[in-house]
């Protein structure tokens, strides 16, 4: 039963000081611009009276925190300029500044795909450990420099290769000791060791020998947290109750999404959503402290509202004393799975542009007014207006260790209306001013968000009232120190044409600058065969995958602008083992709540070491990527000898090139535009790639005689299953659809998902597997196609596709649940993953020569051509056939100019621009011709 204390009435002045107070709080309310909900104006709710009495218990608080792993979500923050790098940092781990982070739970990595990336282990093999290895480390060391009281916490996913089958074995021990070893070595403490994320067969006896080996290595200290399940509080509890020396090796019972896992679900249904978040009575009972270990797997921004209200009922409703947000920050490629997800966005080290998120504040409203060691008051913890569950909000109270300080964070996430809230304290704790900082959940405004308002004075019997506001979430303290902190943020921009890398100011043994390991481990390391640096395929086996529905595990790594499109592709390649490297070109990942590395869009170009080549597709399906054309060279490539392969598109034409000579081309429309990377055909330890370079098509090295002209491939617009809304390129659902594992299912018949859409072709993609059904697809309400979705093994396919629509009118595809199926199926679910819709291609923009005009008469020698184009353009002026002056850049206000040369007869001047953010060149310019001779 949770208590709803009732206040002191005041008498007199008393009564006095109360109206004052609550002046004072409806000023505030005043100044904050609220966007209330539906029925805000409904009457205001009951009020709440909450007695704060010193001599009150409760459980002991262990802190908020976040995860870095699980994985790659991390990896971007690295690259970023040191000042912005620096205060993003600052953002997280400072006190009384951000986040103000108390626990910091990070990946022990281990080559595998983890989420959005794989991080690289400290021990390719059994025995050879390099603690340098990663940056998981290095970020915790910039926790500690930050706050040297905040608690690190390791986990597993993956694990090296050589681990075998499961962690929860002798050779997993292992790996814990001589990863907490590095740790050591790197001047780390850590407080607390999970066992294996999310993964089931765990038994007592694993967690008992992980105990003794910890101590026999001299980390008796650290404490053991288990097990990291979604289940952990009823299945560690028992066991527990089972066996006594389990019970006395684990500290702390971890159980992920105690409130429920919200990582498939649309924002729309945030306000709806970790309404609940529930412990067991026999777990409670133990007393061994609880904490949902991992918890969030929302947006940065939008996360913040159901965040505020877990991260108060995780302990109203399962006295829950940690609550641990994943990720930390979202500094990955935005083409991932998860990608938006953490406190911060950071995924644009190349400008330095980085947003600081609500998430970040609402933690704030906990950690910069309760410290870890600070004792919950179950008497002045609960929920709003006398309910019994979160219906319109509630609210923890907090004191400090001496009993004098205390805070109270209350959240009104679930409330229709005003509601007035008491405050009274007794006990010995501080009957000083109070501080109000708020928060209103439901805005974009920056300025209401962390917003410290005017002081509230007690009365003589120690109540301080306040109006509160749905939507927010407000911090009451005695406590004083905290801060919104601010930084000079850059103006974001995509990573512009031309780009390249040849790895000279790489650090080795880190992954080289904006590239993105998806699974394996590349790193810089010294050439073989060449001075100088080059990237290097690490892992020398396949590793132990989190992830064990992975289809086609292989490794690469990818980085660069999404929106790049045509271009070349080039790098030095050198097989140090039998098989094949390669380089990808227009690369995305499936994003959404896509974790299977896989499941990717490329093409490639590899050379095998026999001689063979060949341009590949990758069609997102997790296949293994399908030749469109091959050939062999007429020698072997042979091993230890370096090659350099290129990849060249232009439109819907795809050219390879082997050491500077064509070799093939293809034709194909699957994909429009990505990013590059560098990939082997397995886990084939000591591949290196060096001299990394895209380059513009009017790069005069390109090694490719292209047509003439502008050719601008369609643009393909990926629209996921969890957009939904009502406006063009989003998905609208009736019925009850359950989302997870890259897709939406439902088998009630006649529900449907319909997409809006504009284009001139549109493809479904569906998760076929055994228990699909056969459903209807129609586009713009014609007669609809049955497609059936069955499939003896789970995969991702394109099922149907429609062409030849007019791209200047808006369309519908719809999906309907048939209950019908093939008799194969034990099932007749539909299942909807995304949708591909295609657009007619767009040259950039044409320039203008102005000056000079045509069948002008100029002199002999140097000239400037100047003209205008779109701002930040690229041109390329011809002379004649000839380039002269090749992506001469034009200014902020689309002014270029170019000196050349020009020699007594006529000239043909001719000049194309190119979108340095794609790089889609336009038409040419009419020409200009010129009469060059001497006057007077």
């Amino acid at each position: 039963m949770r208590l709803r204390a009732e206040g002191r009435r005041g008498t007199g002045g008393a009564e006095r000081l109360i109206a004052v107070a609550t002046l004072v709080a409806l000023m505030l309310a005043a100044a904050l611009v609220l966007l209330t909900p539906p029925g805000a104006g409904a009457a205001d709710l009951p009020g709440t009276s909450i007695a704060l009495d010193g001599q009150d218990t409760g459980r002991t608080f262990d802190g908020l925190g976040a995860i870095s792993g699980g994985g790659g979500n991390t990896r971007l923050l690295t690259d970023y300029p040191a000042p912005q790098r620096n205060a993003i940092l600052d953002y997280l781990f400072k006190p009384g500044y951000g986040a103000n982070l108390q626990i910091l739970k990070v990946e022990t990595s281990g080559d595998g795909n983890t989420t959005s990336g794989a991080e690289q282990t400290i021990e390719e093999t059994r025995g050879a450990i390099n603690c340098d290895a990663g940056y998981e480390f290095w970020l915790a060391q910039e926790a500690v420099k930050r706050n040297p009281h905040i608690q690190l916490y390791g986990l597993t996913w993956a694990a090296p290769g050589w681990v075998g089958s499961s962690m929860y074995s002798q050779n997993g021990i292992q790996y814990i000791t001589d990863w907490l070893g590095c740790a050591k070595q790197r001047g780390l403490t850590f407080a607390y060791m999970g066992g294996w994320n999310e993964k089931g067969g765990w038994n007592a006896a694993w967690w008992k020998d992980l105990r003794a080996a910890l101590d026999q290595h001299g980390f008796s200290a650290v404490k053991l947290v288990a097990s990291d399940q979604v289940n952990s509080f009823s299945a560690v509890s028992g066991a527990m109750a089972q066996d006594a020396d389990f019970a006395k090796a684990v500290s702390v019972i971890g159980e992920h999404y105690p409130c429920g896992w919200n990582g498939p679900t649309p924002i729309s249904q945030y306000p709806g959503v970790e309404t609940h978040c529930p412990s067991s009575q026999a777990a409670q009972a133990r007393q061994t402290p609880l904490w949902a270990s991992e918890q969030g797997s929302m947006s940065y921004n939008a996360g913040g509202l159901p965040m505020a209200r877990a991260d108060n009922i995780d302990y109203v409703d399962g006295r829950m004393t940690a609550s641990i947000n994943w990720p930390l920050v979202a500094s990955a490629y935005t083409d991932v799975g998860f990608a938006d997800q953490g406190l911060v966005m950071a995924n644009e080290p190349w400008s330095g542009h980085y947003d600081v998120g609500l998430s970040t504040w609402v933690t704030a409203h906990t950690t910069q007014f309760a410290q870890p060691g600070w004792q919950y008051l179950d008497g002045a913890s609960g929920y709003l207006a006398g309910r019994t569950s979160d219906q319109v909000g509630s609210f923890v109270s907090l004191k400090s260790p001496d009993g004098k300080d205390w805070s109270s964070v209350v959240e009104t996430t679930r409330a229709t209306g005003p509601q007035t809230v008491k405050l009274t304290v007794s006990g010995g704790l501080s009957a000083g001013h109070v501080h109000v900082w708020s928060t209103n959940l439901v805005t974009g405004d920056r300025a209401q968000w962390f917003a410290h308002g005017q002081d509230l004075v007690p009365d003589a019997g120690g109540t301080v009232t306040a109006i509160l506001q749905p939507d927010h979430i407000y911090s009451f303290t005695t406590t004083s120190g905290q801060h919104k902190g601010s930084a000079a943020v850059p103006t974001g921009k995509p990573l512009p044409l031309p780009y390249s890398d040849a790895f000279t100011s790489g650090t080795r043994g880190q992954q080289a600058r904006y590239l993105a390991t998806m699974e394996g481990a590349f790193t810089v390391e010294p050439c073989a065969g060449r001075t100088g640096n080059c990237v290097q395929l690490d892992t020398p086996a396949k590793p132990l995958e989190w992830q064990s529905n992975i289809q086609t595990p292989y490794p690469y790594t990818v980085g660069g602008g999404q929106a790049w499109s045509n271009y070349q592709v080039s790098a030095d390649v050198r097989n140090a083992q039998p098989g094949s490297v390669g380089i990808l070109g227009r690369q995305s990942n499936l994003g959404g709540t896509m974790e299977d590395p896989s499941h990717v869009h490329y093409y490639s170009l590899t050379l095998s070491d026999t001689g063979a080549w060949s341009i590949n597709l990758a069609d997102g399906s997790g296949k293994p990527a399908a030749p469109l054309t091959g050939g062999t060279l007429s020698s072997a490539a042979g091993l230890n000898t370096w090659h350099n392969l290129a990849l060249t598109f232009d439109g819907s034409r795809i050219y390879a090139s082997v050491d500077g000579a064509t070799v093939g081309s293809a034709t194909d429309t699957s994909l429009s535009a990505g990013k590059v990377g560098l990939v082997a055909s397995g886990y084939l330890a000591g591949e290196q790639y060096d001299n990394l370079k895209v380059s513009t098509l009017t790069d005069l090295a390109v090694p490719v005689a292209l047509p003439s002209g502008a050719h601008s491939p369609a643009v393909v617009t990926t629209i996921g299953y969890g957009t939904t809304g009502s406006a063009v390129n989003q998905w609208q659902y009736s019925g009850t659809w359950q989302s997870g594992g890259g897709n939406t299912w439902n088998n009630t018949v006649g529900d449907h998902a319909t997409l809006a859409f504009r284009g001139d072709g549109v493809t479904l993609q569906s998760l076929t597997n055994p228990s699909n059904g056969i459903v209807n697809v129609s586009v713009d309400g014609g007669n609809p196609t049955p497609v059936d979705l069955y499939s003896a093994s789970g995969t991702s396919a394109s099922v149907f596709t429609r062409t030849g629509l007019d791209p200047a009118v808006q369309h519908t595809l719809t999906v309907t649940v048939t209950g019908t199926k093939n008799p194969a199926s034990n099932g007749t679910f539909a299942s909807v993953a995304a949708a591909q819709v295609t657009s007619p291609g767009k040259p950039a923009p044409t320039p203008a020569i102005t000056t000079p005009t045509d069948r002008a008469s100029v002199h002999p020698g140097q000239l400037r051509i100047a003209g205008t184009a779109t701002a930040g353009e690229l041109i390329t002026l011809s002379v004649s056939g000839t380039p002269a002056c090749v992506n001469q850049p034009s200014d902020s206000s689309g002014n270029w100019h170019c000196d050349t040369q020009l020699h007594p007869g006529q000239a043909v001047l001719t000049a194309v621009a190119l979108d340095p953010v794609t790089g889609l060149l336009s038409d040419s310019t009419a020409p200009v011709h010129v009469n060059v001779r001497e006057t007077g």
